[in-house]
């Protein structure tokens, strides 16, 4: 927060003229010159003028909400809600976005009048006029034309660069280490930046295709780290109820809810940095969604007397206890594939067509411009990049989605007193990264992350770096949803045709149904249940319902 003079007292010194020149004379642009986690309110009071901004990837919200003759801003939801207090009605349009994504995409929030802004965006204001404004663009250019060998050799230099700046030497210093190349990476720099002996957390969920922390174990041997392994089980996931507190707006994954409560109460016996990989699979491809994309082109050019029955089988499947199982992965593309070809790489991400939310809300809280606008935000991403190159436009859109869906855990840790760490999602490595030729990024027909690899070789053991299961935070949740006595109970209870009628907002029938189908392995609702046993405590904590 900055509030200083444009026209100081000759020879005062300070930050107040430099801040001045580059916010207000360069305007929004001279927000450019600060890396790193920010929401920025500047005043000028010999302009009278003011600017609420947001940092360039946007790792920290801010929220905003006309009030009175002006407006109010926060980095958190709970205090505008305080301020406008009954004004504040729900937003149900925001309830569809995140029953059909697990979370909310827009800028839209949970409540009606209290706006998300987005990342790289400014308000400014004069006066009694203000303009939101975008300030800074991922730019997807084809620029890097060096060989991959000297192309690996600058990324580790600007990855060093980045683990660097963000590290304090007399500071605390961990890192969440998953096996994957990504955190494996950041945890690499550390190792050489800051020397051996630091903290590392991983999780562990018991069950075939599902545990990956040997993996992560691995890597804390070759790298000294002091490392401990959280055990997760079924009865962890009643701590989603201290995680709801937490939460602006819910949001859910299997695995990044609890398991991040459960890392970060491990992790959390002091003021501590905690570093992360989070940003690797949109600086090099390597969400599995990008595959599913150069598989869907591959169908498209299939004629339909012979595509269509082959998906309608996809879609008739029961699913499988398994994580990779082939039927999983049938499954989900028939059923995906569906969905309208605008939402690029997100239609792999939908969870309920259009007739599912008739059948899932009660009537009277749709109407059908509530139902144009689920998909609305997404599209709107996509169709801002102009560019041939499809990983590039999935992956700008993603730093728009994505990548702020799973930055919500950063409201839950550093509410533990935790600093989160973020050097893969450095603005100056997410531009440089983005002008990497897509070839680089996927090579060949599916290895993903192949610049990665390259990068990384040095640094990591082979076993790591060219492993072939990553799993991306899976829980065996479906399984438990169907298995274990605690877990049912506590979704039946959440889920109760009575509960849910005094809630007022879903049709018990349909929940009913979905629980049904999950349980007798006919369809995998394991997320869609989720989502609603998230919603249902967060309605609680909100006093909503």
């Amino acid at each position: 927060i900055f509030s200083f003079e444009s026209r100081p007292a000759k020879g005062t010194g300070g930050d107040g003229p430099v801040l001045s020149e580059y916010i207000f004379g360069q305007g929004a642009e001279g927000l450019n010159r600060i890396n790193g986690s920010a929401g920025i309110f500047a005043w000028d009071a010999g302009l009278h003028a003011g600017l609420v901004g947001r940092d360039r990837i946007g790792i920290h919200q801010v929220y905003y909400a006309p009030f009175e003759d002006g407006f109010v801003f926060s980095t958190r939801l709970n205090p505008l809600l305080k301020i406008r207090d009954k004004a504040v009605q729900l937003c149900y349009p925001a309830f569809m976005k995140y029953m059909t994504f697990c979370y909310n995409p827009g800028t839209e929030t949970f409540f009606q009048g209290i706006e998300r802004l987005r990342p790289a965006h400014v308000i400014e204001w004069r006066g009694e006029r203000f303009a939101v404004k975008r300030y800074w663009k991922i730019e997807f250019e084809d620029a890097r034309h060096q060989d991959e060998s000297n192309l690996a050799s600058e990324i580790r230099e600007r990855l060093r660069a980045s683990v660097k700046i963000r590290l304090k030497p007399d500071q605390p210093t961990a890192v969440f280490l998953s096996g994957g190349l990504d955190s494996s990476g950041v945890a690499s720099v550390l190792s050489l930046e800051g020397g051996r002996g630091f903290h590392s957390f991983s999780f562990r969920c018991a069950g075939e295709s599902f545990d990956e922390s040997p993996y992560a174990k691995i890597v804390a041997d070759a790298l000294g780290t002091k490392h401990s392994v959280i055990e997760y089980g079924p009865e962890d996931i009643l701590q989603i109820e201290k995680c709801i507190p937490l939460m602006d707006e819910p949001f859910c994954d299997l695995g990044i809810n609890v398991a991040t409560y459960l890392l970060g109460r491990s992790a959390a016996d002091g003021s501590i940095d905690i570093f992360t990989g989070d940003g690797g699979d949109e600086l090099f491809g390597g969400h599995p969604v990008y595959l599913a994309d150069r598989v869907a082109r591959v169908v498209d050019s299939i004629p339909g007397m012979l595509k269509n029955p082959f998906l309608g089988l996809g879609r008739r499947l029961r699913d499988s206890d398994r994580k990779k199982d082939w039927r999983v992965k049938l499954g989900r593309f028939a059923r995906s594939y569906r969905f309208p070809e605008s939402l690029g790489t997100h239609r792999w991400r939908v969870y309920y067509e259009r007739e599912d939310l008739h059948h899932l809300f009660q009537p009277e809280l749709l109407n059908e411009e509530s139902l144009d606008r689920v998909f609305f935000d997404v599209i709107e991403y996509n169709q801002e990049i102009e560019t041939r190159d499809a990983l590039a436009r999935s992956l700008y859109s993603d730093y728009q989605t994505v990548v702020q869906f799973y930055l919500r855990r950063l409201e839950m840790i550093e509410s533990m007193g935790l600093h989160p760490r973020f050097p893969m999602l450095d603005p100056d490595i997410v531009r440089f990264c983005a002008a990497i030729p897509s070839r680089y990024k996927i090579k060949g027909a599916s290895d993903t992350k192949y610049i990665e690899k390259k990068v990384l070789e040095p640094w990591l053991p082979h076993a790591v770096v060219h492993r072939k299961d990553k799993l991306g935070h899976s829980i065996p949740m479906k399984n438990w949803m169907r298995e274990n006595r605690t877990v049912k109970t506590f979704m039946r209870d959440l889920l109760s045709p009575q509960t849910l009628k005094n809630t007022g907002f879903f049709q018990p029938d349909t929940v009913e149904r979905m629980i049904m189908e999950h349980q007798e392995r006919l369809q995998n609702h394991s997320h869609r249940l989720w989502a609603l046993m998230v919603l249902q405590l967060w309605l609680n904590h909100a006093a909503l319902i």
